[in-house]
């Protein structure tokens, strides 16, 4: 695939990257399998664009191997990076997906049905994990009742470009959790103009554990716990250092 798409591509596929040298090229070819169930059902385009967030690996290189778009923000921050890959990116759909995530081959055609439909501002995706454990039961159990109680899905949050902008993007003061607000908002702005907000179940996101292996389940789940009690906290970047520290 190469790096660049000829022609206007009808998707964006954003991923933000901290060094992430180790995991994005996989997830980069998840999204090229997906890439080409997508062409076998639409006559369209889609690209690939990293935001190689000041990594201080060879993310970009990698990036660029596995045939992506590689643009630099020397901010590290999350909402920053998207934002980022926002406005680098040339396609109507942009759909926001992590380093170490794996589509599902059928993920980019059902999004791309969906806003054909015209009935959705956006949407997200089903989270299915490549490890279990009993704390990983148990973050998922507890972020499905955040899901739920907000009435969205934070995983692979994906709308038009127009959405996008009306809502402002991600909020650059948040350096987690900045997905979930934003999907909300995309929901919130969908309802204003009579739209809904599409959760793909028949399509999922395969989701990394790496980090209770790198920080233990009681860890990342008493992580989440605070977030949820204290929603402040996603605007330190020093409480939220899974994301940030140097252990990947």
């Amino acid at each position: 695939m190469s790096e660049l798409v000829a022609t206007a591509p009808r998707i964006s596929v954003v991923v933000p990257a901290y060094n992430e040298e180790r995991y994005v090229g996989a997830t980069l070819e998840s999204v090229k399998t997906a890439i080409a169930e997508y062409r076998r059902a639409h006559d369209a385009e889609v690209e690939m664009v990293v935001v190689d967030n000041n990594s201080s690996d060879r993310t970009g290189e990698v990036a660029r191997a596995h045939g992506a778009r590689v643009v630099f923000e020397p901010r590290n921050n999350i909402s920053t990076a998207r934002n980022a890959g926002a406005r680098a990116a040339r396609g109507e759909i942009l759909v926001f997906l992590d380093a170490d995530d794996h589509l599902s081959p059928n993920f980019l055609a059902l999004v791309d049905d969906a806003m054909r439909s015209g009935q959705y501002a956006g949407g997200g995706a089903r989270i299915v994990w490549n490890k279990r454990s009993a704390w990983v039961s148990a973050f998922n159990a507890f972020g499905n009742g955040i899901r739920w109680l907000f009435g969205v899905s934070n995983a692979v949050p994906f709308t038009s470009r127009e959405t996008f902008e009306a809502v402002g993007g991600f909020d650059e003061r948040y350096y987690a959790g900045e997905d979930m607000k934003f999907a909300s908002e995309v929901r919130r702005w969908g309802r204003a103009q009579g739209k809904r907000f599409r959760v793909i179940t028949d399509g999922y996101v395969l989701k990394s554990a790496r980090k209770f292996d790198l920080y233990g389940g009681v860890v990342v789940v008493l992580g989440l716990l605070a977030f949820a009690l204290g929603p402040w906290l996603v605007r330190s970047k020093r409480a939220c250092f899974f994301w940030y520290a140097p252990r990947r």
